[in-house]
């Protein structure tokens, strides 16, 4: 992995847990332990987990039941179940209670760091999906984070082509293909007021700006992360 996580190990048994602790650490990330769950919230005051590796036989409490209580506090944090019940039942329960994952002990440490990093990638696939904006052709709409934009149809049509050049430019002439002047291609001046209309509506549906930039001498292109959908 490339980037250090917050770890919570919830798991009583202290040379498990001190033993996972360090292999973390070793690896780069953030990691605390308790061996009770009533010690979360002393541990987690001023430590927000990305993910919490819980084992379900606590001595305070069921882990099921900790799970259920951290997915419905925290939707979108990662859950590895770490447990020596193996059975098909158990695992059922665990993934309903709200486990990501449900591993049966003993773990090898690089089987749960491999489960941790993926989860991340989830939440990293998450983060990036409810940060873009997203484009309603059909509605002529752009919804972002910062509020709705009104669209005509042909910004619809531009932003669109932006969206599906997928990070290149887009030349003065495709531009004004898709506005529909075929080829008689708009003043420099005429597309520039056009695309700067369009940058005011993407910022102002909460895209960074400049939304859309300028390359020299070669057109246009999106620097905003927008979806198309319905």
């Amino acid at each position: 992995m490339t980037f250090a996580l917050k770890i919570l190990i919830v798991e009583d048994n202290d040379d498990l847990r001190e033993g996972w602790m360090s292999f973390f650490q070793r690896k780069g990330h953030f990691v605390r332990g308790v061996g009770l769950a009533a010690e979360i919230l002393d541990e987690s005051g001023d430590f927000t987990p990305d993910v919490y590796v819980i084992d379900l036989n606590l001595p305070d409490t069921d882990g099921l039941t900790l799970v259920q209580k951290l997915r419905q506090v925290h939707p979108r944090v990662g859950i590895i179940i770490t447990t020596a019940r193996s059975m098909i039942g158990d695992k059922v329960l665990g993934y309903e209670s709200g486990a990501d994952i449900y591993f049966t002990k003993p773990v090898d440490p690089t089987e749960l760091l491999a489960g941790i990093a993926a989860i991340a990638k989830k939440q990293s696939a998450l983060d990036v999906e409810s940060e873009a904006l997203h484009l309603r052709p059909d509605r002529h709409v752009l919804e972002g984070p910062s509020g709705i934009a009104d669209l005509s149809p042909n910004e619809t049509t531009l932003l669109a082509g932006l969206v599906r050049a997928a990070g290149q430019p887009l030349a003065p002439w495709q531009l004004a293909e898709l506005l529909g002047f075929g080829d008689e291609l708009p003043t420099a001046a005429a597309l520039e007021m056009r695309i700067a209309r369009l940058r005011k509506k993407l910022i102002a549906a909460g895209a960074a700006s400049p939304g859309i930039r300028a390359v020299y001498n070669r057109g246009y292109m999106l620097c905003s992360k927008i979806l198309i959908g319905q």
